[in-house]
């Protein structure tokens, strides 16, 4: 997670407050970091499974990283929360594409099988890139992806993730590379699927947020998708109904 310093207001209030009053001035500078930050995709949210062609998915992550934030005195720590939507295109047999809106930034990927089959196990990889921290950041992403059957209606899926921001407004901070691992369930089929996936990640604070640099996000994510025969009336799709007869 990255955010600006707003943890200077109660350095600089606090010599002119005590008792109730400090950790008043306390709160509000957390909560005014907190309206500032934008944090960065830890949620995978996908399995290594391709989104038909010329279909249209889309996906909710709700996510939380206990500890996420720690007071100007280290004496609290406080958790964040955030969701991030997910809007995936099916380009061919063995690819997509996706829109991921995060809290502060916008991200385009392009997601590939590897190997595997359309009903059965695969792996595949995921390179992503995008605008993060209300735009103070450039951001760079790829990621490995297995998974399970996506005909069973309970698999598993998993995999590696690193990423990178680069600071493109003045005054932005350098920060170092985040790189961790996520595994998941996916529970029900693709038009509606709930996936519940743990991710464990270093990530230096580059701010000094907190003391530590491993961070667990617990998250859940919902998919739904438009199902049977019919296509998405884009880039020139046909459903089945409109397709020339042989």
């Amino acid at each position: 997670m990255r955010s600006r310093p707003w943890s200077f207001l109660a350095v600089q209030l606090e010599p002119a407050a005590s008792g109730v009053t400090r950790h008043i001035l306390k709160l509000a500078a957390m909560l005014g970091m907190l309206a500032a930050s934008g944090c960065i995709p830890y949620t995978v949210g996908s399995t290594a499974e391709i989104v038909p062609v010329g279909r249209m998915r889309t996906a909710t992550s709700y996510y939380f990283i206990p500890n996420g934030v720690t007071s100007p005195d280290d004496s609290t720590a406080s958790p964040l929360a955030g969701i991030d939507l997910e809007w995936r295109y099916g380009l061919d047999l063995r690819s997509d594409a996706g829109l991921r809106l995060t809290p502060g930034g916008a991200i385009v990927n392009y997601k590939r099988r590897m190997s595997g089959t359309p009903l059965g196990p695969a792996t595949a990889w995921m390179l992503g890139t995008g605008i993060v921290n209300a735009g103070e950041h450039a951001h760079l992403e790829a990621t490995l992806i297995a998974s399970g059957a996506p005909r069973a209606q309970l698999f598993p899926y998993g995999g590696l993730r690193a990423m990178q921001v680069v600071p493109i407004t003045r005054g932005a901070v350098h920060d170092s590379p985040t790189i961790g691992g996520f595994f998941g369930m996916q529970l029900g089929a693709a038009g509606f699927a709930l996936r519940p996936e743990l991710a464990v990640y270093y990530d230096r604070s580059a701010l000094d947020l907190r003391s530590g640099s491993i961070i667990a996000v617990p998250a859940i994510t919902v998919q739904r998708g438009n199902g049977g025969g019919r296509r998405l009336p884009v880039f020139g799709a046909r459903t089945r109904a409109e397709s020339p007869r042989r």
